[in-house]
């Protein structure tokens, strides 16, 4: 039987934890964007500017996902950075992006008549075609 030869102390581990460096900038929350084209689009513009733009988002990952909220990418600057970063999104009349509403892709407002018309009529055929039925059965 083959002998397995004892491993000793674990020497991938390091004996101290690296320490975290504290004078980078913290990034804060610039905006919300719908579409990461887009939002591709404004971190290139504040790079042109030489301020860092980072992207956070769903579409971003292995899987994109690009439907509803989960398409929101957003965009973080450097602390010190936010108020040339914003005064460069107004410049490029992007400030849309900057207000608390984000629009996500969905088809029509909730408000839009066709869409409401659609599903009166939808509603109207379903109820026609129950009442059918009923009145077959009994």
């Amino acid at each position: 039987m083959a002998r397995v030869p004892a491993l000793g102390p674990l020497r991938w581990f390091p004996r101290t934890l690296p320490r975290v460096d504290r004078s980078v900038e913290p990034f804060v929350h610039l905006a919300d964007v719908g579409d990461l084209a887009a939002a591709r689009v404004c971190a290139a513009l504040l790079g042109a500017e030489g301020i860092e733009a980072r992207l956070h988002g769903e579409a971003l990952g292995p899987y994109p996902v690009t439907v509803g909220r989960m398409a929101i990418t957003q965009i973080w600057v450097p602390e010190g950075a936010l108020e040339r970063a914003r005064e460069v999104m107004v410049r490029a009349e992007i400030e849309h992006a900057l207000g608390p509403e984000v629009r996500s892709g969905a088809l029509a407002p909730r408000d839009a008549l066709p869409m409401r018309l659609i599903a009166f009529v939808l509603v109207i055929t379903v109820a026609a075609a129950v009442i059918r039925l009923l009145m077959r059965v009994f």
